[in-house]
């Protein structure tokens, strides 16, 4: 099956910003002040005895217009932070709205029977290392077995990738600009495992987008490289359990919600999973602890410890 041409997921379609203007009430306090300067200004530049009316009003004009025209500038940021405000408030109701209608239609998962014993062989539609499942290489066969000449000469291996540009492919580009992230891209597409890992990490992260959730909005608790090695070495259970680091409550419950009610998601986000594992433990052979660090930076990273953590990858 063809792929067509890799689209960059959603990346930092949201971030929080601050309110830009300023309080209402530091608005109208700075303007009262420069009012009563303003006013104190014109009795101490006034001759009442000797200045007629017209020049009065002159100089009440000179004097006051600068106060008037800052004042309405003021009231004007006052006005804006105060939308702003009410903004954040209402996409915040929204959010605890949509949270609390999935968990309203999603299903409970149903209960297992109690006396049903568990397969040990049976098939499992979870997450786990394919480490520990890899056959060794069948033994090189001696002999005087003569080589088939088919006339064609084998196809070269794709050209290595140096882990600086695999942890630059696996961020994906800033946006249509980015020609170095283009480039780190394009290279990690010519390794077909690399490349079925970059299409699977794209499309989770573009299903995350569809729930609001987007990678650069998470601020993960950072891990040690260590940690990082120790998952990628076949450790499991509490001993990595920092990995899953994601302490946003919304996204991991949308997450959930959508990992249990949608089977296409759940089966994108297995993928994934599967992928990344397979990527982390070869990175993690030639990588010192900095570019581990740096990789675990990468939006792909954190999709990975979202979905983990969701999962139950780092509590087995």
């Amino acid at each position: 099956m063809t792929q067509g041409p890799l689209q960059l997921p959603p990346q930092a379609g949201r971030k929080h910003r601050p309110a830009s203007g300023i309080s209402p009430t530091y608005a109208r306090a700075i303007a009262l002040v420069l009012w009563l300067v303003a006013a104190l200004v014109f009795v101490a530049m006034a001759d009442f005895a000797a200045m007629d009316g017209l020049t009065l009003a002159a100089l009440g004009v000179a004097v006051f217009l600068p106060a008037v025209v800052i004042s309405l500038a003021l009231l004007i940021a006052g006005a804006t932070w105060s939308l702003g405000e009410e903004t954040r408030q209402l996409q915040g109701a929204i959010d605890e709205l949509r949270r609390s209608l999935l968990q309203r239609e999603t299903p409970p998962p149903p209960a297992l029977p109690p006396a049903a014993p568990e397969d040990p062989d049976a098939p499992r539609a979870v997450f786990f290392s394919q480490r520990q499942h890899r056959k060794p290489p069948p033994a090189a066969q001696t002999g005087d077995q003569p080589a088939l000449a088919l006339g064609t000469a084998p196809e070269p291996e794709p050209q290595e990738i140096d882990p600086a540009t695999l942890i630059r492919a696996l961020h994906f580009p800033e946006d249509e600009n980015d020609t170095e992230g283009f480039d780190a891209l394009r290279r990690a597409l010519t390794r077909p495992r690399l490349a079925a890992m970059i299409r699977a990490a794209q499309d989770v992260l573009t299903r995350l987008a569809q729930e609001g959730i987007y990678m650069d909005d998470l601020r993960p608790d950072r891990a040690r490289a260590e940690f990082w090695r120790a998952f990628a070495r076949g450790v499991r259970g509490a001993q990595i359990a920092p990995l899953g680091g994601i302490r946003d409550r919304s996204c991991l419950a949308i997450t959930t919600g959508r990992m249990r009610a949608d089977p296409g998601f759940r089966a994108a986000a297995h993928l994934f999973l599967r992928e990344f594992d397979h990527m982390l433990s070869q990175f993690e052979a030639e990588a010192d602890d900095a570019q581990i660090t740096a990789l675990a930076e990468t939006r792909s990273a954190r999709a990975f410890m979202l979905l983990g953590r969701v999962s139950g990858v780092f509590s087995r």
